[in-house]
């Protein structure tokens, strides 16, 4: 009876594995079909029809699909969304550039012309005679003419409508940047020449070290964009008679474009909030700008596979890394 007893056991045994087995075959075989039809869903080739069958992988197969064609729909029409928002912008853009063209010209007709309508600086606060009351408030103030008013506010509308439709074509995936092997040196040479007259009237010196032998993988316009906004940045919060300097090192993985100023800093509870989109610090909000410059920067430097990375401290200004990888 005892040897009765063992084998029914060990007959149950054996059952229970051979239960075991199968089972564990069939569910690798449905976790090895459902990988497989997850990554044909991803890549977007159609599924095996599965419309008259009645197995267990069937019916996942037929929820993976309608996940599909949710994701699918909704991506369509986030992509149309974001179209037609670059077309909105284009649109403003283009209808508020031709009266703005137009005030310009209508601008430099009066300046040409020197109408009386507008009287010069002069005219409006005069100097004291008396030596001594040139200390006295109100006296020794400057006014610029209507008419140059006008021409910086338009130049500064023309800045703002330039800048907000880079960020809806760089956001709408409009514009693919021209990867190739150059000199970074001619790059940093245009983003310098556009930054270098704001520098001039703060007297901020600005620096440059680099071989010009150094090539890097890049798109020249749009580096020297991000560059330009983060030397703009730079310029308008370094004090007078402050330094701004660019170092480019070559690293094995990375070439970093190192811009190190005498700016006011950053507090270190704001270092990740300053690349976002429109974001003002409180103890910057009256200086002119729209929080875009930084965002901007950092966009087309993520597009060509690179980063931004910053250490600040308050008072002792703040030093950008442009990091982009060495590859050809």
């Amino acid at each position: 009876m005892t040897g009765g007893l063992a084998a029914a056991v060990l007959f149950c045994g054996l059952i229970s594995l051979c239960i075991y087995f199968h089972f564990r075959r069939q569910f690798v075989r449905l976790s090895s079909e459902l990988c497989r039809y997850a990554e044909q869903v991803m890549q977007g080739e159609s599924l095996p029809d599965q419309q008259n069958r009645e197995t267990l992988t069937s019916k996942v197969v037929m929820e993976l699909e309608k996940m599909e064609r949710m994701t699918a729909l909704r991506l369509e029409e986030s992509r149309r969304e974001k179209q037609q928002l670059l077309e909105m912008i284009s649109e403003i853009t283009h209808q508020i550039k031709t009266p703005v063209s137009n005030l310009r010209m209508y601008c430099e007709m009066l300046s040409e012309e020197e109408a009386p309508m507008f009287p010069a600086a002069s005219d409006f606060v005069s100097a004291a005679k008396d030596p001594a009351q040139q200390d006295t408030p109100g006296h020794g103030i400057t006014c610029s003419s209507p008419n140059k008013i006008m021409e910086q506010q338009l130049i500064k509308l023309d800045f703002l409508l330039d800048t907000l439709l880079k960020a809806s074509r760089l956001e709408t995936d409009m514009i693919h940047p021209d990867m190739e092997n150059r000199r970074i040196l001619d790059t940093l040479a245009a983003a310098v020449n556009n930054i270098m007259h704001k520098a001039e009237l703060k007297h901020i010196e600005i620096s440059v070290d680099c071989r010009s032998s150094i090539q890097v993988c890049h798109d020249r316009k749009w580096t020297a964009e991000a560059i330009e906004n983060i030397l703009d940045n730079a310029v308008k919060y370094t004090p007078e008679n402050g330094s701004i300097r660019i170092l480019v090192q070559v690293g094995e993985m990375y070439t970093a474009i190192r811009l190190p100023e005498t700016g006011k800093g950053i507090e270190p509870a704001h270092i990740n909030d300053i690349f976002k989109r429109f974001y003002r610090e409180k103890s910057v909000s009256q200086e002119e700008g729209l929080g875009l410059g930084l965002y901007l920067a950092r966009y087309i430097i993520t597009l060509q596979k690179g980063y931004i990375a910053v250490r600040s401290a308050p008072g002792e200004g703040s030093c950008f890394s442009v990091c982009l990888p060495n590859r050809s």
